[in-house]
């Protein structure tokens, strides 16, 4: 068995490294996902900054456009 190389290695080999690569990966995605659930509020919803309130837009004297702050 030549398993040196991933092009002449057998068909076990394969299998063996495309396994691995799905249990480290299910592993990463746990991982990532038990993270990323702590930093949630009760809805849900994700908050990462001040909340701000949006202000209607105005026109400025002389113009037809409206213009948004």
């Amino acid at each position: 068995m030549d398993n040196h190389s991933l092009i002449n290695a057998s068909g076990h080999t394969h299998a063996k490294i495309a396994l691995l690569a799905f249990a480290v990966s299910m592993i990463f995605v746990a991982a990532v996902s038990g993270v990323g659930s702590g930093k949630s509020d009760i809805t849900g919803a994700r908050v990462y900054g001040p909340i701000v309130k949006a202000s209607p837009a105005i026109s400025v004297a002389g113009s037809n456009t409206s213009f948004i702050r």
